[in-house]
């Protein structure tokens, strides 16, 4: 069985949960709590020296890094979510990059000035939040509004990873307070991916966890 390492509120985490559950694979989530240091136990450190999550076992194999966790999940099912036509596999190495590191990056920051200083008692960065949110709703979700104005997904009329990838961060929205209403498309897109199977057996709404978590 596939054993992934991780926590029900970490994005990252999820974005691996939605892939197996996707895949159809049989996954085990072994729960770790950061703030008890799960992380940086000797035995977690043999799975991912870096102490981060998520990490996976797949029989004798372990790897951490959720985009190469996705990509070999799908690849090794030899997946549509991963095609192997080189130019098709590309556009959706694009697209997850710019979910991660354009959309998620962004997400983080209004995220953690918005819920996640909460718990850590930290200070609220009030120039983080505003430029999180700035990226957000008036450079990169407009972006991605526009491609699903054009296609059913991310990349065409097909489901991939990077539509999976996407969801697990535009799932902050609602605990960040950003209103989706001015994105039609995106909402549409969203609504229809968490009716799906791969979703609800994570959960039926991300506040949930994180009203259960606090």
């Amino acid at each position: 069985m596939l054993k992934i390492y991780g926590n029900k509120i970490s994005f990252k985490v999820n974005k691996v949960r939605f892939v197996a559950n996707y895949l159809g694979l049989e996954n085990e989530l072994i729960m770790l709590n950061p703030m008890q240091g799960d992380m940086k136990t000797e035995e977690y450190l043999k799975i991912n020296p870096v102490g981060k999550m998520p990490a996976i076992i797949d029989g004798d194999f372990k790897l951490s890094e959720s985009g190469a966790i996705i990509r070999y999940l799908a690849a090794k099912a030899k997946s549509d979510l991963y095609p192997e036509d080189i130019e098709k596999r590309a556009v959706v190495d694009q697209w997850i990059d710019f979910g991660t590191q354009h959309v998620g990056a962004a997400l983080i920051k209004v995220f953690f000035n918005t819920v996640i200083y909460k718990v850590l008692g930290a200070d609220k960065d009030e120039k983080s939040l505003a430029e999180g949110r700035d990226w957000a709703v008036n450079r990169f979700l407009p972006i991605v509004d526009q491609q699903l104005a054009e296609n059913e997904f991310l990349c065409g009329s097909k489901i991939s990873l990077a539509d999976l990838n996407l969801l697990a961060y535009i799932e902050m929205v609602e605990p960040c307070q950003i209103d989706l209403s001015a994105f039609a498309n995106i909402s549409k897109w969203s609504n229809h991916l968490r009716s799906q199977d791969f979703y609800t057996q994570c959960h039926k709404n991300y506040s949930d966890v994180l009203m259960a978590m606090k």
